[in-house]
Order: C-alpha cells, then structure tokens, then sequence
C-alpha cells in the first residue's frame, strides 16, 4: 500500500470513530437530559403531599425521589393518587411498580380534563361585551391577565351545579365569573363583574377595610339585598353590602374608583433573576 492510499485509509477510519463517538455522544446527552427531566419531577412531586398541598415528610420525599428515578421515564406516565400512596409504604419502588397501567386512567382524566377546560375562558363564553372588557381590563390592572375566569359549568372552578352569579377567589386573587348560570343575561353578568371585583379591591388594595361607611351602605343598599346578606357570616356582611351597593354605581365612576382605591398595590407580573437586566414582554 503506498503513502497516499495509507492516509486515505486512516483518514476514513477517523472519520467512523468521530461517527461513533459523535452518536455516542448524543445518546449520552439525551439520557442524561432524561435524567435530569426525572430528577426535577421527581422532587417537584415527592417534596409536596399531592393531597394537602403541604411540604412532604423527609424520608417519604427520600424514598419517592429514588424510587422515581428507578422508574426513568416510566415516572411520568403514574398518577398522583398512585404516587401519594406508596409514599406511605416503606419500600416506595416496589409499591410503585404496581402501577404502572396508570396510563389509561391519566388518559381517560386527561380527556374529562380537556372537556372541562373548554368550559373555562380568560374571556365570555360567546359574548362580545365592550362593557364588560372595560370593566375587566380595571380588574386585570389590579391583579393581572389572567385574573378573570369565565367559567361555563364548570365543576373545576366551583360553578357547575351550585346557584353561583360568581364568586372572588382570595387565596388566588382570582374572580370566577359562573357565566353559565346567568343565561346570557348581559346586565346580569356585568353587575356580578362589578360585584365580586369590588371584592378584589376590599381585599388586595384596602385590607378589608370597606370603602362605604355604615351610614353609607344603609342608605344606598335595597332592602331585599339586605335582608339577603343576613345569610353570610357577621365579619363578611358589610364586605358584601358594599359590594352589593358598588356593583350599581355607573361603569365610568366604578372604573375610576378602583383605580384610585388601587394605585401603587397593583399586582406585579412575576419576574425571575436571570442574572442579567430583561425586560418582560
């Protein structure tokens, strides 16, 4: 074999080693990218009881955290009801391999799940509202896009077969809007705005503290809502007069009053340290 055709020969089998180790190189990045998808499940779902929503025992979340990374990929096809369980068993793996045909039940609630999210909307179900954007953009200035549920019947957001305009969720700042039970009434649905993100107001920008005095609200609130609000708990019946009285008051002055009433408490879109200055979108 002459010089040039030794060359060529080394030259080709470098080339098949730099393949192999090119592809073995990129099976090693995926796996080790499974891993680590694994890994940040695994104590995502084994650092919270996936019942109370409260931080989980230590050496339950140990014993889940291993036996999930046992599992690999198969991790993620378990449903939360399977995981939480056998984090009460003393070998967690073995409990878990158990269930491992959690896949056509996660299936078939995926499906219910995806039928009840088409009854949720950031936005009316079917309704072009000028009125009701305006008096929603007020709402979202306070306490952010997405603060506003419009919910069809929908059992997740507490609407579906309860006799509910609409309710304000504290805990989340949110308010449901339960449009289904309104049968399109327009007036219907924009007191109930009014309503409940005057609630929003009570509680994010004025602590509880109503706006309305007692003298106020007397005067203003009629008497059927009065004897209605007897109904709620004593520390929640002026909070819901006021909100009775506020949702009749004309769309222009309720807008300029939660913007005075809300000025510098507005909620602040969340915002991660990157480690460099960003600007959000």
């Amino acid at each position: 074999m002459d010089g040039d055709s030794l060359i060529g020969c080394l030259m080709r089998t470098l080339l098949f080693v730099a393949l192999g180790l090119s592809s073995l190189a990129s099976t090693m990045t995926a796996d080790a990218s499974m891993q680590a998808q694994v890994q940040s499940y695994a104590e995502m779902v084994c650092g919270t009881n996936l019942k109370t929503g409260n931080p989980e025992e230590p050496s339950a979340k140990k014993r889940c955290i291993s036996g999930l990374i046992k599992l690999g990929n198969n991790a993620f096809k378990l449903a939360a009801p399977s995981i939480q369980k056998c984090k009460q068993e003393a070998n967690f793996f073995s409990c878990i391999k158990g269930h491992s045909t959690d896949t056509t039940r996660i299936k078939q609630a995926a499906r219910e799940h995806g039928r009840e999210i088409k009854t949720m909307s950031t936005t009316p179900h079917h309704l072009d509202s000028p009125r009701l954007e305006k008096l929603g953009e007020a709402i979202k200035q306070v306490l952010g896009q997405r603060s506003i549920l419009w919910s069809n019947n929908s059992k997740t957001w507490g609407c579906k077969g309860r006799n509910l305009y609409g309710y304000y969720r504290i805990k989340n700042e949110l308010v449901v809007m339960c449009q289904g039970f309104h049968n399109g009434d327009l007036v219907e649905l924009i007191d109930t705005l009014k309503h409940e993100g005057w609630h929003a107001v009570q509680h994010r920008c004025r602590n509880g503290v109503p706006y309305l005095n007692d003298q106020q609200i007397a005067a203003r609130l009629p008497q059927r809502d009065a004897i209605n609000v007897h109904n709620y708990r004593p520390k929640q019946r002026r909070l819901e007069s006021e909100a009775r009285v506020m949702a009749k008051i004309n769309d222009v002055q309720w807008i300029q009053l939660v913007k005075d009433e809300c000025k510098g408490k507005e909620k602040r879109p969340y915002k991660p340290d990157l480690g460099f200055p960003y600007s959000t979108f």
